[in-house]
């Protein structure tokens, strides 16, 4: 186990360090969107700092800066745990990541700069994007290498949302880029993909990554297996079932096929059964472990994480349906349960795991 970690410890590393520094700009614009919202004359001869711009910067240095490169280097860390293995092209990862953060630096004064593509979670221009893409991959790669070259034939249930999430993110981020901005659809078809697009990544990328560390956390530190391995696997099939399809709940009312709204608000409301799967198997593990978790920080991450997206789950599956959608429509509580996935399960989680 000490080589493995002894591999793990660069590239890991490195990508905490810029994730971490990501972590403080993200901050720091929130922090100046926020005063914005309520002080607008605020900067406002300043073109760069205005809300329109601010806002969105903050979002992509916060998930494109903070939450998914640190997310690849816990999955690289727990991959290579998990499966037995050392993590290879420790040189590759740490070129890739260079690479990451200065097609994402280009990007966010892009967007400050006026570049913006104008689409919520998509934003990066076209110049940026593409380094992205080829960096993730060249990371990814040695991170799925990793699991090829396990020593024993049993997946854990960490795993399998590790593959899940590595798989899920290249799909959609390509798709949605090549679908809404380089060669974008007519019509609604542009919008229904960009909210497909940032639910996926919700729901497949970011939430999948807090579950492997969830699931690994809790029996790691608490020495409870995880109860029904049946139960984990109808969680992991049913969130990858329907994860991706609720998108259109963002834009209920909107001028789209009534078929297509009607799939996404059956979708979301049915992610509620990944979300009772994974809060009843996991109450297993943390019952009657208070004084365990109160010993151990790593579990008050994981702890507060499970929360989360037990909370967001429910009350996005709430929020779905019709007969409440036509209250919040057009309000804050749809960003609300965004930040509410983000910031409390996913930074939660890979805190913990850091």
């Amino acid at each position: 186990m000490a080589e493995i970690d002894r591999s793990c410890r660069g590239p890991v590393l490195l990508l905490a360090v810029t994730g971490a520094w990501w972590l403080v700009v993200a901050s720091g614009l929130a922090e100046l969107a926020s005063i914005k919202l309520h002080a607008p004359g605020m900067l406002a001869n300043c073109a760069w700092l205005t809300y329109g711009r601010v806002h969105p910067a903050a979002w992509n240095a916060f998930a494109y800066g903070f939450a998914t490169p640190v997310g690849l280097g816990v999955a690289a860390w727990l991959m290579c745990r998990l499966a037995g293995a050392c993590l290879l092209g420790g040189r590759t990862i740490a070129l890739a990541t260079l690479l990451w953060n200065a097609g994402l630096l280009l990007g966010v004064l892009g967007i400050l700069g006026g570049d913006s593509t104008g689409l919520p979670t998509l934003e990066l221009p076209t110049y940026a994007s593409p380094s992205l893409f080829l960096a993730y991959l060249g990371i990814a790669v040695w991170v799925v290498l990793a699991f090829h070259q396990r020593r024993q034939a049993a997946v854990y249930v960490s795993e399998w949302y590790l593959l899940g999430g590595l798989f899920s993110f290249p799909w959609l981020y390509s798709a949605a880029n090549l679908l809404a901005v380089f060669y974008p659809l007519r019509g609604v078809l542009q919008a229904a993909t960009q909210a497909w697009y940032a639910h996926g990544l919700l729901t497949l990328w970011f939430t999948s990554l807090s579950l492997a560390v969830i699931f690994y956390l809790g029996p790691k530190l608490t020495g409870v297996p995880v109860p029904s391995r049946s139960l984990a696997t109808f969680g992991f099939w049913t969130l990858a079932l329907f994860g991706s399809l609720g998108g259109l709940t963002r834009y209920s009312g909107g001028p789209f096929p009534v078929w297509m709204t009607s799939l996404s608000v059956v979708a979301e409301v049915l992610t509620v059964v990944p979300v009772v799967a994974v809060g009843l198997n996991l109450v297993g593990v943390w019952r009657g472990q208070a004084a365990t978790v109160k010993a151990s920080p790593p579990l008050w991450f994981a702890t507060a994480a499970l929360v989360a997206f037990l909370v967001a789950g429910v009350l996005g599956a709430l929020n779905a349906l019709p007969s409440i959608s036509r209250v919040t429509h057009f309000t804050l509580v749809t960003p609300a349960l965004d930040l509410l996935n983000l910031q409390g399960m996913v930074a939660l989680a890979l805190l913990g795991a850091l």
